[in-house]
């Protein structure tokens, strides 16, 4: 299968760097003389029908590169039907150096997605044994004219060229909040495929899919339905790139098993896991993925089966200890197999994380499936890895882009990453890699600034064995990527890796959310003061302002991919508001009364930062809805406008004259020491209140230690479920509202919690609640010492102990607003503190309890 381009002429131009990305394998370059693609060049190949997309791919990539007329095609069924040709053919094989050409024309991957490309004289000739090849040619090709001024003339060049990892993909995440649209899906695939990625899943699809009897469980989620994973796929396949699902069959199903209808298949409600021991889950697999069958068409398809942290806990825990828990993951697995091999996927994937530690499991394996095994840190030597390749079976690995719950991706450990994993499986003899990004709690940030991360993986996985000028790289990436090469763009970049390279921010890449949404007014204490880091900040505002400045200029210069100009914009916004913030926060730490004119400048300079976020806010849901469904969007919203509120409440308070106020809940985390902090306990808490007059209106908020039911005089309002999460749903309803007028009498009423601690640790509760009467009297109900709690409903009623209000353990609760139905601001990781309780041992709950306490008296919680 060839291409081949005649009537080319000479071009005057200089001889330039050319840049490619991926490098080729054998790359020889004549800086003697370019030639020219012009409105004269033919295009004759032999290529058939069904793959004329390629062609047609090529036409309008030079109609973007500037050719004023569509290149005049011919086809010929055979090169060597025209004597000239087949000259020329004859002719380009015999410029390789002795026996290359024999010795790679023979080999799979060769056959299977090589190419060979010569530019001699006034000709270009691209063959391939496939189309896919043919496509990777292509694609060079396009790179090379593109590192041209004039973007159509290239040099003398001669080429051979195949990757060394056979699979090359990503895994991008569109489960957790953010579901891009179809169109930004087409632009991912577009762009990879033109660095010659081959491989793209979508994450996790067992609850982004319009399943016919399962409606509920996508409710306002954005998911995708059978047509769009179609269109998609028939996409995908001109491009040469797998749309591949991972469809999660044992963890990671919190956000269905949260679902009421949906606890039957589950170790608990809302557990992370679904329950072996039930076989009705079996039928629901079965039943969900015949439906994908005919959506997702590739040969591939991942089950998952990594962090199933709850797998016998609970519903299957007798289950597990009469099967042992290798002998239940293999049956399952097993069984997970054939339902899908059922459907006509033949090469099926799963992560290692929880096989690798059974030896019986690994041994026990369908000889066809295939692990892919992920690890996000920067380490050279992976001895698990080593351990799986010991058996035989077929292995991927994953690194990360690292951009999980960051404003943006960690760029220095993610190359580092990539670089290191890549390069230890291929010596290992890995098949591929698939690169992953992570949208963790609610994926606040925005997708189009992972595509970078992507491509860099793609340079890896072509070809592991080259050292990489990363300079190079990023210079290749601007050009193709945006069509231009800018020392701006540099520049932007490199402040953005020396932001978390260099701890520019003073915090953590992952705890930068907490610190941008934490009222910004919380303490007052000289700890507090001294924990609010702001050195460097002025300088950082500065370099942050050039590239606000220098991305408004290129926005207008780039000749592609604008968005992503504006992406960079956001970022660069985002993170000098969150700069003064601080600086603002931290100068009013110790206010008490000052003078009248530093009071208005400090008004002032709150307004200024109050209009600065409403403008950011609004940029945010502009780049979201660019490329992103509404879905999900919401939830993040109301985080923005509680810190909008936080500023209005400060202005009226300094207008007033108000000296600084508390702005957390004065409830309490409150529980009941457990027996046994591993196994599952019931705790019942309540409380006694006496309402002198007659309610006009009552709300109740709960967090609870895991799965509470809320009783009001004897009768059910409903339940709260609240664990630690990486997934949208739990994290969606980890707290909730209850109204609870008509619940209420005047006289004595009963509050009482009946908390199931499925996890295990110690069931803590928060409860917070509203209550207003008809004769104006406003009762805060709220959980602290006075509560009495109990094991067992008819036993001996104690009083509770106590984690503190907040910040202690659970970080910041504001004030709730019950009209508008806003529950507590609270924090990623506020339901963490039960789960760490569960995994530690009991003799060392002292110190967890020390820690709580270290965590208060250095105002470390925000």
């Amino acid at each position: 299968m060839f291409i081949y381009l005649e009537n080319l002429t000479k071009s005057g131009d200089e001889i330039e760097d050319i840049y490619l990305i991926p490098q080729p394998r054998y790359f020889k370059l004549n800086n003697s003389c370019k030639i020219e693609i012009n409105e004269h060049t033919r295009l004759i190949t032999n290529i058939k029908e069904d793959f004329s997309f390629i062609i047609e791919f090529f036409n309008q990539k030079l109609d973007f590169l500037g050719l004023q007329k569509r290149l005049e095609i011919k086809i010929i069924s055979n090169v060597k039907e025209s004597p000239d040709h087949l000259k020329f053919f004859e002719k380009y094989r015999n410029s390789f150096p002795e026996k290359l050409y024999e010795e790679i024309s023979n080999k799979k991957i060769f056959i299977d997605q090589g190419y060979i490309l010569v530019s001699i004289q006034s000709s270009i000739f691209i063959e391939a044994p496939s189309p896919q090849g043919l496509f990777y040619g292509i694609q060079t090709l396009i790179q090379i004219i593109s590192s041209s001024k004039n973007k159509l003339s290239l040099n003398e060049v001669r080429i051979i060229d195949f990757p060394v990892l056979e699979i090359r993909g990503v895994s991008d995440d569109i489960s957790r909040g953010q579901a891009p649209k179809i169109e930004n899906l087409k632009k991912f695939i577009r762009e990879l495929s033109h660095f010659k990625i081959n491989h793209y899943y979508l994450v996790y699809m067992q609850d982004m899919y319009k399943f016919k009897n399962h409606s509920e469980v996508v409710k306002n989620r954005g998911a995708y339905n059978k047509d769009e994973i179609l269109e998609l796929y028939n996409f995908a396949k001109e491009h040469f790139v797998e749309l591949i699902p991972i469809f999660q069959t044992t963890g990671h199903w919190d956000n269905i098993l949260s679902h009421p209808d949906y606890w039957n298949y589950a170790e608990f409600p809302g557990s992370n896991s679904l329950n072996l021991a039930n076989e009705d889950i079996y039928d629901l697999l079965d039943e969900m993925i015949s439906e994908f069958n005919g959506a997702f068409k590739s040969e591939y398809f991942h089950i998952g089966a990594d962090e199933s942290w709850d797998v016998g806990r609970v519903a299957s825990k007798e289950y597990i200890t009469k099967q042992g828990i290798a002998k239940a993951y293999l049956n399952h697995y097993k069984r997970v197999y054939e339902i899908v091999k059922k459907y006509g996927y033949k090469k099926i994937i799963i992560y290692h994380d929880i096989l690798y530690k059974y030896k019986d499991v690994i041994e026990g394996l369908p000889e066809d499936m295939i692990i892919m095994y992920w690890k996000y840190k920067t380490i050279e030597k992976h001895p698990i890895l080593h351990k799986l390749k010991q058996y035989n079976l077929e292995v991927l690995v994953s690194p990360s882009i690292m951009d999980y719950n960051r404003i943006f991706p960690s760029i220095e450990k993610y190359e580092k990453n990539i670089i290191n994993l890549i390069n230890y499986g291929y010596k290992l003899g890995i098949s591929g890699e698939v690169t992953s990004s992570w949208g963790d709690y609610k994926n606040k940030e925005l997708r189009e600034n992972r595509i970078y991360g992507f491509i860099f993986s793609a340079m890896v996985g072509w070809n592991p064995k080259k050292e990489y000028n990363i300079i190079k790289f990023w210079k290749a990436l601007f050009l193709h990527f945006f069509g231009i090469i800018d020392s701006r763009l540099i520049q932007i970049f490199s402040i953005f890796r020396s932001i978390q390279d260099k701890d520019l921010l003073h915090t953590r890449p992952r705890s930068y959310y907490n610190h941008f949404f934490a009222h910004p007014y919380s303490k007052k204490s000289t700890r507090h003061k001294k924990n609010i880091k702001t050195t460097g900040f002025d300088k950082l505002i500065f370099n942050l302002n050039q590239v606000i400045e220098n991305c408004d200029s290129l926005e207008h210069l780039v000749l592609k991919n604008k968005i992503n100009i504006k992406n960079l914009a956001f970022v660069a916004r985002h993170i000098r508001f969150y700069c003064r913030k601080r600086l603002n926060s931290r100068s009013l730490i110790s206010y008490v009364h000052f003078k009248e004119n530093y009071v208005l400048q400090k008004i002032k300079e709150i307004e200024d930062l109050r209009d600065e976020l409403r403008e950011i806010l609004k940029e945010y849901e502009n780049l979201w809805n660019e490329c992103a469904r509404e879905d999900g969007f919401q939830t993040l919203k109301i985080r923005y406008l509680w810190l909008l509120k936080f500023y209005d409440n400060k202005i009226e308070d300094l207008r007033e004259n108000i000296g600084w106020k508390n702005p957390y809940i004065p409830s309490e985390l409150v529980y009941l020491d457990a027996e046994n902090m591993k196994e599952v306990h019931t705790t019942f808490y309540k409380k006694e209140i006496n309402l002198i007059d007659k309610v006009e209106k009552a709300y109740l908020q709960v967090i609870a230690g895991c799965f509470a039911k809320i009783y009001i005089n004897g009768n059910y309002i409903g339940y709260t479920i609240t664990l630690h999460s990486l997934n949208y749903g739990l994290l969606e309803n980890n707290i909730q509202i209850f109204k609870i007028t008509e619940f209420l009498k005047e006289g004595q009423n009963s509050v009482l919690i009946e908390n199931v601690d499925f996890i295990g640790g110690v069931s803590p509760i928060n409860v917070y609640g509203e209550i207003k009467l008809q004769n104006g009297d406003m009762i805060e109900l709220k959980t602290d010492k006075t509560w009495l709690g109990t094991k067992k409903i008819n036993g001996k009623w104690n009083n509770v102990k106590s984690f503190g209000r907040p910040p202690k353990a659970t970080g910041g609760l504001s004030y709730p607003d019950f009209e508008a139905n806003w529950h507590s601001k609270e924090d990623d990781l506020m339901a963490i503190l039960n789960m760490v309780i569960s995994r530690t041992p009991r003799r060392l709950f002292w110190l967890i309890k020390l820690i709580v306490r270290l965590f208060n008296h250095y105002d470390i919680l925000e």
